[in-house]
């Protein structure tokens, strides 16, 4: 079985044998071989057939080296340990992965930062680059060239496709991976490499060097200038990236429904809501008398209610008994359980802001019994709230709804991991969103109570608001489509 590119020698002891989707490198000890990255699991039989073409055995493969656990690295080594005696190496935290293979196996060694694989006339110095997964690892080592000392390496993971906020959430990371990438970046950017290889054949142009290499008369693959404009190509991508899938995965939500025109955190607010095509909704949770979780957003029930008292004074039976009104209109308080029955797991995204003491294990438990976290956010004003559920349920999505934000607040957010930064609309701007971004947040903007303020979020490239009328942003957004494709 052939590859769709010819195996060859890059320079030194550093040969390809992989394939255009999935590439793979051979090096040549002296005392044996290393291979990093196996590919899929059809690679196996192309890296075997290209090393017999460059001279090789599997047999004498001594070490495999994974850049990370993605199917497309990890998927031909079970099959290749058939062949060989080799010891395999992976960061523990990407053997998640492998349970996903056709065929999986267990790791040898477990990859820890500044790990050196020596062997015969080589030394790999492995360093720890997350973001594209949490572990990922780089290599680099010194190869020989025309008499010329040269430093080959290579980025393990530089795909920024899987940092989408749509693809961190189906996988439960966190956002701060897009954190994790960038200071990756800066750290590879204190590597001096004279001999770039990717682990996909486009980050490097493999094959067109290859190619360029059979007729120019000099070797194209060294290049001491290629590592660096990648790196900032790969930047640049990823920033790219983030402000436009701010747009593309932009979360519309209805706060406490479309409250603008409906009794607010209410059955029917919220139907409005959706029926105006919101995404997602915005609602508040507090406890009654009897502990019951209930919809509500003020302490007090008088401005919805025109009655007296707490919410918490009175039980959920004779809450139910006083009408929620806007206007003329009228509807009943709702409970968190009822609410998640009818909205959760339908494709909306829920934003729930814990009101009070006690608030976050109880609703932790309700999201537990609908067997709902993807589509998630937990938000509140209150910083310990947001711990508490950090200890009742710590898979969930948390976002904190900061009135001011400063680099101490950030940096304690990122220490105890609430990864949706949510600012007042007013105080957005597009710079300040591009650095949060870039430092890992997602970020949503509340207080929008205008379409001055609605455009001026817009404007920040937020990921997200809470509205009063959706309908008004739906309309807004598609004009902003429509205008792109005239």
């Amino acid at each position: 079985m052939l590859s769709d590119i010819s195996p060859f020698r890059v320079a030194g002891n550093l040969y390809f044998v992989g394939t255009y989707n999935a590439s793979s490198h051979l090096i040549d000890t002296g005392e044996g071989l290393i291979l990093i990255d196996t590919g899929c699991a059809e690679t196996a039989p192309v890296i075997v057939e290209s090393m017999k073409l460059l001279g090789f055995d599997i047999g004498d493969v001594r070490y495999i080296l994974h850049s990370h656990g993605h199917y497309d690295h990890t998927g031909g080594t079970a099959e290749l340990l058939r062949m060989c005696h080799a010891k395999t190496l992976l960061h523990p935290a990407d053997r998640i992965y492998l349970d996903g293979l056709e065929e999986s196996f267990v790791p040898d060694i477990d990859l820890v930062d500044g790990y050196v694989l020596e062997l015969g006339n080589t030394r790999i110095l492995c360093r720890h680059t997350p973001g594209h997964t949490e572990g990922c690892f780089s290599f680099f080592f010194d190869i020989e060239e025309g008499g010329r000392h040269l430093r080959a390496g290579t980025f393990g993971g530089a795909g920024t496709k899987q940092l989408r906020r749509s693809q961190l959430d189906r996988y439960g990371i966190s956002y701060f991976a897009r954190r994790d990438f960038l200071r990756s970046i800066e750290m590879l950017e204190q590597e001096s490499v004279d001999v770039f290889f990717g682990n996909h054949s486009w980050h490097c142009k493999t094959r067109e060097n290859y190619e360029l290499s059979l007729s120019c008369g000099y070797n194209p693959f060294i290049d001491g200038n290629s590592w660096g404009a990648f790196l900032d190509e790969t930047r640049r991508k990823l920033v790219s990236m983030l402000g436009k899938g701010s747009r593309k995965e932009f979360i519309n939500y209805a706060h406490r429904g479309a409250s603008e025109y409906a009794p607010e955190n209410t059955m029917s607010s919220f139907d409005l809501g959706v029926k105006m095509g919101a995404d997602g909704i915005e609602t508040d949770v507090r406890l009654s008398r009897d502990g019951v979780p209930v919809l509500f957003h003020d302490g007090s029930l008088l401005r919805m209610t025109g009655v007296d008292g707490a919410v918490e004074d009175y039980t959920l039976e004779e809450l139910r008994s006083i009408p929620i009104k806007k206007g003329e209109l009228e509807d009943r308080i709702v409970t968190l359980d009822e609410f998640l029955c009818a909205f959760g797991g339908k494709g909306l995204r829920l934003a729930i802001e814990l009101k009070g003491d006690g608030v976050a294990r109880a609703t932790a438990e309700l999201l537990e019994k609908h067997s709902l976290s993807d589509g998630v956010v937990i938000t509140s004003f209150k910083y310990s709230e947001l711990l508490d559920m950090k200890v009742c349920a710590p898979h969930l999505k948390l976002g904190y709804l900061a009135k001011t934000v400063d680099s101490e607040l950030l940096e304690r957010m990122y220490r105890d991991g609430i990864d949706e930064l949510c600012p007042p609309a007013n105080l957005v701007t597009p710079e300040l969103v591009a650095h949060w971004h870039a430092l890992g947040f997602n970020v949503r903007a509340w207080g929008v109570k205008s379409d001055e303020l609605m455009e001026r979020a817009l404007e920040a490239w937020v990921d997200g608001m809470t509205v009063n009328f959706p309908d008004r942003l739906v309309a807004r957004l598609a004009q902003e489509t429509e205008n792109k494709e005239d």
